[in-house]
């Protein structure tokens, strides 16, 4: 019975906001009428202005909306003939009513006091007291990598640069990689999964040493030159990197404040209340 109800419930609080609407509207020439109820262009604002929709589309979903429109309002007359309003639905409507009412002033409060700025520090923090969660079974790395043919000229300017110290030989290395077709990865703040660039390369070429020691990986066969340095390796039982995560992060920390400051209203709410002598429990 509740099954049937509720969608009832719905019809009924919408008709409750609309009742103005059994009075005709002379500065607006309706849609459409079902019984003494009236839509109205002004109800129907938004439907079919889609960006790029065609005057022939809008006229369509316009088209769509007052006929759900009516059908929604035939199926309501067709309910109250059959259903008369009696104390069950008359309580959840109320009830309904009270919750939609309660949740929108709760939301209003919530984003009053809601801080969505979240510090490095903060995901640091959350991320060192919570890493067994953020255990994916990949692994991850930092690297520079460069993949290039080795019939490129240039190739021995590249090694060259590419294994040297100075920050003016690696942007050499940067418009070597730019002018030329390479697949490379030259941002050392960067996670990347372990697969991805073990695929790029020759089977098995990457030993732990590099993993480990950060040795620049200098390899060529058939068809391409290789060079990796790898900064930091995290294995598949190592949490997931940070970066790769903190959006999640964020969003939990937000989730949690905006709980805590619904905690803290409701029990403001009641203190006060209970200050005040506005209730009484029997």
């Amino acid at each position: 019975m509740k099954k049937l109800l509720l969608p009832l419930i719905v019809v009924l609080l919408s008709l409750i906001a609309c009742q103005d609407k059994t009075i005709d509207n002379p500065d607006e020439k309706p849609l459409a009428k079902v019984g003494d109820q009236f839509l109205y262009p002004s109800d129907a604002l938004g439907i079919g202005t889609w960006l790029g929709m065609t005057e022939k589309d809008s006229l369509y979903q316009l088209k769509l909306h007052v006929n759900k429109w009516v059908r929604d309002e035939l199926m309501l007359q067709v309910a109250e003939d059959n259903i008369p309003l009696n104390e069950q639905i008359e309580r959840m409507v109320r009830d309904y009513k009270a919750t939609l009412i309660m949740n929108q002033y709760e939301e209003t409060l919530i984003n009053q006091r809601l801080d969505t700025d979240v510090t490095p520090h903060q995901l640091a923090d959350y991320y060192s007291k919570n890493k067994e969660q953020y255990i994916s079974g990949l692994s991850w790395v930092r690297c520079h990598f460069v993949k290039v043919n080795r019939n490129v000229d240039g190739i021995k300017e590249l090694k060259k640069w590419f294994k040297s110290e100075e920050g003016v030989a690696f942007e050499k290395v940067k418009l070597f990689c730019a002018k030329n077709n390479t697949v490379h990865i030259l941002n050392e703040d960067l996670w990347i999964e372990y697969n991805k660039l073990s695929d790029e390369m020759p089977e098995n070429s990457i030993s732990s040493r590099h993993r480990e020691r950060q040795s620049v990986l200098d390899r060529m066969d058939d068809s391409y030159q290789y060079l990796l340095q790898i900064f930091e390796y995290r294995d598949k039982d190592d949490a997931t990197p940070l970066p790769q995560v903190q959006e999640e992060i964020h969003r939990i920390i937000i989730h949690q404040r905006r709980n805590q400051i619904l905690q803290d209203i409701r029990r403001e709410v009641f203190e006060n209340a209970k200050k005040e002598g506005k209730f009484e429990i029997y």
